[in-house]
């Protein structure tokens, strides 16, 4: 039979007290069917008025409530390395910066100082509207061109002039020599050169006065040429003999021998025959511009039937 005081000595209250405690909680239903009481109260009462105080009883389990696992908030996690990431920021970045910059190129420039006014583009009136009028077509003429084909026509003329010369002089001596001889001092004489010279002025003045005549006109005028060559010969054999030496008497019958002379007949009939030629080459000239100026007045006409045409001064 074991004794009772020592069960009361081998009992302390600051390790009993917890372990009755726990286990009154277990066997008593009012500890559970009161879970809304604090644990404090259950603790206030004794087991026993002798026994020491026990240690405050833990408090009931309260009902745990579930985890709820709050949602990300923000932007998700990116799973990219750091240099994948850092390079796309960098790129973002220069996009931003690329289009800021843009934006300030194009955004006007304002100044907001107080009382400033923004300066407004005044645009130059337009200028005087002119109503233009075509020119009226000036004719051409053919003179320029026909004085140079007279200067060639010159040529000729001294050509066959000097080989009708050279048989003139063949026909009244006995050989080669004796002609030639003859030839050679007739080119050097004012006889030869002067009745050319004239010859020039005399044609050139029937082409200013012709101009884009036709044909028939050096055919019919050609005399005249002839006429102006042929009293050129007479004056160039005066002055080849030096006629202002000669008295009146034989100044008459030196002329007089001068008439029918074949040197001057023959520079007469050259003279006569080279404008007829040439003649027809000038007039043939002379038909192209005059074709070419009815152009020019068509045209003319044209533009003045359709109107003015408007224009800005240059």
């Amino acid at each position: 039979m074991s004794d009772p005081t020592s069960d009361e000595r081998n009992t302390t209250p600051e390790t009993d007290a917890p372990t009755a405690a726990y286990a009154r909680s277990e066997t008593d239903p009012t500890d559970q069917s009161a879970p809304g009481e604090p644990a404090h109260a259950a603790a206030a009462v004794p087991a026993d008025e002798s026994a020491p105080v026990p240690l405050a009883e833990p408090a009931a389990s309260a009902p745990v409530a579930p985890v709820v696992v709050p949602e990300p908030v923000g932007e998700p996690i990116s799973y990219e390395t750091p240099a994948a990431v850092s390079a796309e920021a960098a790129h973002e970045d220069a996009q931003v910066a690329t289009q800021d910059r843009t934006a300030a190129e194009h955004a006007p420039v304002t100044d907001y100082t107080p009382g400033y006014t923004p300066a407004v583009p005044v645009q130059a009136p337009a200028g005087p509207i002119y109503i233009q009028a075509p020119a009226p077509p000036v004719d051409k003429g053919n003179r320029g061109a026909g004085v140079l084909l007279v200067l060639l026509a010159t040529v000729i003329y001294a050509i066959v002039y000097a080989l009708v010369a050279f048989g003139i002089a063949g026909a009244g001596s006995g050989s080669v020599a004796d002609a030639a001889a003859k030839f050679t001092d007739f080119i050097v004489l004012p006889v030869f050169y002067v009745p050319a010279v004239f010859f020039f002025i005399g044609f050139s003045l029937l082409v200013l006065i012709v101009n884009r005549g036709g044909w028939w006109a050096y055919v019919l005028f050609g005399f005249l040429v002839a006429v102006i060559v042929y009293f050129s010969y007479i004056g160039a054999a005066l002055l080849t003999v030096q006629a202002w030496n000669f008295t009146p008497s034989e100044a008459v019958r030196f002329i007089t021998a001068q008439w029918l002379s074949p040197y001057a007949i023959a520079a007469a009939v050259v003279a006569r025959e080279v404008p007829i030629w040439f003649g027809a080459w000038i007039a043939r000239r002379g038909r192209t511009v005059t074709a070419r100026n009815a152009a020019a007045r068509q045209d003319y006409d044209r533009r003045l039937a359709e109107g003015p045409q408007l224009s800005r001064p240059q």
